[in-house]
């Protein structure tokens, strides 16, 4: 391994502790696909895939076929479902690959069982449907054309059809009665095309959040799959007892690289944002903006040394981020600062920065914060 600034301690252990935990809910019958997109939410997807196939995942899900030929070339052998809409320009590399692809359009359709024809294979296929997202799957008034027409595609195999909520998870009973409606919606969908006898074999709509809060409506009827994502990382959007033992897999570490005392009146950082109103222990830390630290951050982030919260002071650096340790005893050069971590969640990052999402903070972990695997 290169040296290193910063490192990313994951526990495979825990992964898998998270894992049993939703297969012992949901039971045996319906199948978990866990999402290990954008380098499965900044934990390394190679690692955690390997380690989420030997305890028993039943598919996973990614972007892109770049994402997809990567777990495919580190072995992995368990389904895959590219999650989001592809590049027509891509249809030849998917055909040749063995994933689960996204369709949300007849065109689409088309031009993928036109190359799989000419290149004699059969492809699998999932369609997503736009119950009330509006970013991308076929409109519900659209959505049973195009599954008729997929059924009539010889070199398409018609093995799923999915859609994403909104905001599942939110607690507000306006979004509540939106997200139900959704399932409304999805669920009027699934009972005409099992009229019609073309009822692929795998139904999901349960994202991480959908899961905890809508369970026995996701989990039930025509649904066979849920796609826990943020949860499997140990981060329950929503909390509920049984998702006590779920706890985050990721902490990330730096050290303590310089110590400087400044006098009262001293401005620290670039455009000068802070001024010490005391005499004033600062260290900096060997982290930016470009390992993950989000500028927003500047004066109002923390960090954690020896057990104790200190505050980054300062415009957050591209490389470096300077802290307030004046309040710490006995702290030296080459001590261990908490940026990620038991005593400073993911969670409150978030919240200070003014993210919706967990996965805002641990997908911007950058190449140069090191991977280091544990279990």
């Amino acid at each position: 391994m290169r040296p290193y600034m910063a490192e990313a301690l994951i526990d495979l252990d825990q992964l898998v502790r998270n894992i049993a935990t939703v297969r012992a809910r949901v039971g045996e019958h319906i199948k978990i696909l866990f999402p290990v997109k954008a380098d499965a939410y900044g934990h390394g997807a190679v690692r955690v895939a390997q380690a989420a196939e030997r305890a028993g995942i039943d598919y996973f899900g990614v972007a892109n076929i770049g994402e997809a030929l990567e777990l495919r070339e580190a072995g992995i052998k368990s389904p895959i479902l590219i999650l989001s809409s592809s590049r027509l320009a891509h249809i030849p590399e998917l055909v040749r690959t063995d994933v689960d692809i996204t369709i949300s359009s007849l065109e689409f359709a088309q031009a993928l069982a036109a190359e799989a024809h000419r290149q004699g294979r059969r492809v699998r296929v999932q369609v997503k449907v736009d119950t009330g997202m509006g970013r991308n799957g076929a409109l519900p008034q659209n959505a049973l054309k195009l599954c008729r027409a997929i059924a009539q595609m010889p070199s398409l195999e018609f093995v799923g059809i999915f859609s994403h909520f909104a905001c599942a998870y939110s607690e507000k009973e306006e979004d509540q009665r939106y997200t139900r409606q959704q399932i409304r919606i999805f669920n009027d969908l699934l009972a005409q095309l099992d009229r019609e006898g073309i009822l692929p074999s795998l139904r999901h709509i349960a994202n991480s959040s959908g899961l905890i809060q809508y369970e026995s409506e996701v989990t039930t009827g025509y649904y066979n799959m849920v796609r826990p994502g943020i949860l499997l990382y140990g981060y329950p959007e929503v909390q509920r007892p049984w998702t006590e033992p779920i706890k985050p897999i990721l902490r990330v570490r730096t050290w303590i690289v310089t110590m400087n005392e400044l006098p009262a009146g001293s401005f620290i950082g670039y455009g000068r944002r802070f001024q010490t109103q005391r005499t004033s222990k600062i260290v900096t830390i060997p982290v930016g903006y470009a390992d993950g630290i989000f500028w927003l951050l500047a004066n109002v982030g923390e960090v954690v040394i020896h057990g104790k919260r200190a505050p980054m002071v300062g415009a957050i650096s591209m490389d470096q981020t300077t802290v307030d340790a004046t309040d710490i005893p006995d702290i030296k050069l080459g001590d261990e600062v908490e940026l990620i971590g038991p005593q400073m969640p993911a969670e409150e990052i978030a919240r200070r920065i003014g993210a919706n999402f967990i996965e805002v903070v641990l997908t911007a972990l950058s190449k140069r914060v090191a991977r280091v695997y544990v279990g």
